[in-house]
């Protein structure tokens, strides 16, 4: 015992930690007290094993009274803050232990009693906590209430409105919040009442809207007016609450009208431009339930702030349901955003009055405009539009083109498969292309014969898009011209090509990627390596381990993350190899390849030491999963040395330190 003794006061973390393993396994009471001193230590490191070893070997009543007075150390955080959590590890074990030595003069280890029991939400410790509830410490009554809040017992009402009603700051307001949280309605009268003192009417009125009984309503709009800024930014969120908490709109506008009338818009604009993001939510939310056509003006002018505009696009839509012809004038403005911006909205509301004007737009010298009347045409599923759309996909914007066809897609009831397939033949080779788009947009796998035939098109961007239709038609005939365009001249096709067949999957495909692992083009053979990972055939991990000399970088890395997803003693011998590579992106590879191996930990402990920040936290991000035994304590000692934040807050994660 004397020499575990000195041991534990050796200057060296490590040897003190390694004396208090040594008492693992031997449950000798007489080690209690020393693992009890050793929770005092420097070192979080030796806090943590002396827990460990308290908490695994010996019963509860051996040590508790022990860890309890490690509390009233007021000059050892470290010593305080480990016994809080060891006391929070037992759980409801500790519940009575805790409650007996509430009694204690010390007002900081009654909070801190309190804040552990807290956590346990053991309804053994209710009287308790309401007895704490009267503490002579105000920071012990307002831990308690906050506390009981989390509960969330509607037993504790009644004390939490008497505390409310006593007016003491320091506690009432966190108990205004706590009623809040339990949301039992027997608060409502005391919340109310809460009003009328000016430093609780904040938490009052966010409490009443967290109940939100449809009836306090009015007793919060008024503060809309206060003469405190806070207090109206409040009550403006609260009202927010009251509709998510589901109070309809239409009483929430109807109460805002009866008590502020007119004044109610300028108010609401006034808060739309806040320096607060929240409260701008809130008034934007709130004109837009109003329904009122005069905000359409300062909403438009905020539509214009990116943070914003979702915001505001809801709140156009609110209006726009129930009267969507009041937005028709909006589209006569000049100002090119404001116009595209009201065809966003139009689509989302998906009025038949809009049809007209829409189809205008589709000649509009804006792109944009042109791309945002498309898709707006598409959501009223007026099959009428699908002849003045399909002008645009031979528009001169490729992105008005790619517009125009998701636009066509969604109205595939009303096209004709026969006509699409003609145009794979125009003379206009981006008819041809978006033609060859739209027909694996819309599932037409009739047409697999025809877009066979665009594989051979002339242009690049024809054939690319038979590609992409193949990979979405799935049929045993497209796979077929997917392997086929494996030999295509250009690069991109023969990715493109390689990649779906990798999602697909099916006979003959393993064989014909392998093919590509030779192919010239470095983009290529990286593809064909993620593609043959995809498939997850083991067959693939001999030629993925001959690409691993490849002279490109992002073949290789491929490769390894391929050959990590793949699996088998092949692939793990590989990857053990590239361990050391020369190559720093190499071997960070590698080790994130062996996360899904067993028995690699060996191997990757030495990369916790590796001079490269990056190649140390793929080691960490590995060996965190595996975070037991000698690899914890590797981690641990990293976490002793390591000075690179991203690197220490990994490890941290891992180890999950709190002491």
């Amino acid at each position: 015992m004397q020499e575990l003794k000195r041991l534990l006061k050796d200057d060296d973390v490590e040897v003190r930690r390694e004396t208090l393993e040594s008492i693992r396994g031997l449950q000798d009471t007489t080690c209690i007290s020393l693992l009890l001193s050793a929770m005092e230590d420097m070192s979080w490191r030796v806090r943590k094993t002396a827990i460990d070893i308290l908490l695994d070997e010996y019963p509860v009543e051996a040590y508790i009274n022990g860890l309890i007075q490690l509390l009233y150390l007021d000059d050892n955080a470290g010593a305080r803050n480990s016994a809080i959590e060891a006391l929070v590890r037992l759980n409801k074990k500790a519940t009575l232990f805790l409650i007996e030595e509430f009694h204690t003069p010390n007002k900081d280890v009654r909070k801190f009693i309190i804040d552990v029991l807290g956590e346990f939400k053991d309804n053994r410790a209710l009287p308790l906590m309401l007895t704490a509830l009267k503490d002579d410490d105000e920071n012990v009554r307002t831990t308690a209430i906050e506390h009981i809040g989390k509960v969330g017992e509607s037993s504790v009402v009644d004390a939490l409105i008497e505390i409310l009603e006593s007016g003491d700051l320091w506690t009432a307001y966190p108990a205004a919040d706590a009623l809040g949280k339990i949301g039992d309605r027997n608060a409502i009268p005391a919340l109310i009442k809460a009003l009328d003192k000016k430093t609780l009417r904040e938490p009052a009125i966010k409490a009443l809207s967290l109940i939100a009984d449809p009836d306090t309503l009015r007793s919060i709009i008024p503060f809309l007016e206060d003469s405190s800024r806070t207090i109206q930014e409040e009550a403006l969120r609260s009202i927010e609450r009251f509709y998510h908490n589901g109070v309809s709109e239409e009483f929430i506008t109807d109460e805002i009208k009866n008590l502020l009338g007119e004044k109610a818009l300028q108010i609401l604009v006034e808060h739309a431009w806040s320096k607060k993001p929240d409260v701008r939510i809130a008034a934007i939310l709130i004109l837009g339930l109003m329904k009122d056509e005069r905000a359409y003006s300062p909403l438009l002018e905020i539509s214009q702030e990116e943070k914003f505009a979702e915001a505001v696009k809801r709140a156009l839509v609110f209006i726009g349901k129930d009267r969507p012809e009041s937005l028709l004038s909006l589209f006569e403005t000049d100002k090119i955003y404001q116009k595209r911006f009201i065809c966003e909205v139009a689509g989302r509301i998906a009025s038949p009055v809009y049809y007209d004007i829409l189809k205008n737009l589709l000649e509009n010298e804006d792109g944009h405009i042109r791309s945002l009347a498309a898709r707006a045409l598409s959501q009223l599923g007026d099959l009428r539009a699908i002849e003045p759309i399909k002008r645009l996909l031979a528009d001169q914007y490729e992105d008005v083109q790619e517009d125009a066809v998701d636009a066509l897609s969604n109205l595939s009831s009303g096209l004709s498969r026969d006509e699409l397939m003609t145009m794979l033949n125009d003379a206009n080779p981006l008819l041809r292309k978006n033609a060859a788009f739209l027909l694996g947009r819309i599932g037409a796998i009739e047409a697999v014969s025809a877009l066979g035939f665009a594989l051979k098109d002339g242009n690049v961007n024809v054939r690319k898009a038979a590609v992409e239709s193949f990979s979405q038609l799935k049929t045993e005939e497209s796979i077929k011209f997917l392997i086929l365009a494996l030999t295509d001249e250009d690069s991109d096709i023969r990715i493109s090509s390689v990649l779906s067949l990798g999602s697909i999957g099916g006979e003959g495909i393993f064989e014909a990627l392998s093919l590509l692992l030779s192919d010239s083009d470095d983009s290529v053979r990286a593809a064909a390596s993620k593609a043959l990972g995809m498939l997850g055939d083991r067959r693939a991990a001999k030629p993925l381990i001959g690409i691993l000399s490849d002279k490109n970088g992002l073949v290789v890395t491929t490769a390894i993350e391929s050959l990590g997803i793949i699996g088998g003693n092949e692939a793990k011998s590989a990857l053990l190899h590239m361990l050391s590579s020369d190559d720093r992106e190499v071997r960070r590879t590698s080790i994130k390849a062996l996360s899904s191996f067993e028995d690699v930990s060996e191997e990757l402990v030495p990369f916790l030491n590796d001079s490269d920040w990056a190649t140390r936290m793929a080691a960490v991000q590995v060996l965190g999963k595996k975070s037991e035994g000698t690899i914890r304590q590797e981690l641990e000692r990293l976490l002793d040395r390591e000075e690179d934040p991203i690197v220490r807050r990994a490890v941290e994660g891992s180890l999950k330190v709190s002491l």
